[in-house]
């Protein structure tokens, strides 16, 4: 399955370095646009080990970034797949790989991440 959630968060150089404050504001919106997402496509629980592919989409006048940079938004959202109810946790029993491919760039799409949870 493939879920498209309206999320991008900070480069991981500047959100390492975050009060937990505002760290903690950026994690319950992102968690909250991805349970959006998962009830718009319908996604109940995955009962199986799985693999997770993020894919960050940059839109209008959203900057490039070193591909690794995008880490802390593949940790956000995964967290968020657990709070969804989509994941029972994100433990290695649970989740077997995660891959961050590079950014695609559609200066017209809406900016955001593509989750792709491929069970295995």
């Amino acid at each position: 399955m493939r879920l498209f959630i309206p999320y991008l968060a900070g480069s991981t150089n500047v959100g390492t370095r975050q009060h937990w404050g505002a760290r903690k504001r950026e994690v319950d919106a992102c968690h909250l646009l991805v349970r959006n997402a998962v009830r718009r496509e319908g996604l109940g629980r995955v009962a199986n080990r799985v693999d997770l592919v993020f894919t960050p989409r940059l839109g209008r006048r959203v900057r490039r970034r070193d591909t690794s940079n995008y880490s802390l938004n593949m940790k956000h959202l995964e967290d968020g797949l657990v709070a969804a109810g989509v994941l029972p946790d994100d433990r290695g029993q649970y989740v077997r790989r995660v891959i961050l491919e590079p950014p695609e760039i559609d200066r017209r799409a809406e900016t955001g991440t593509w989750v792709e949870i491929i069970e295995v």
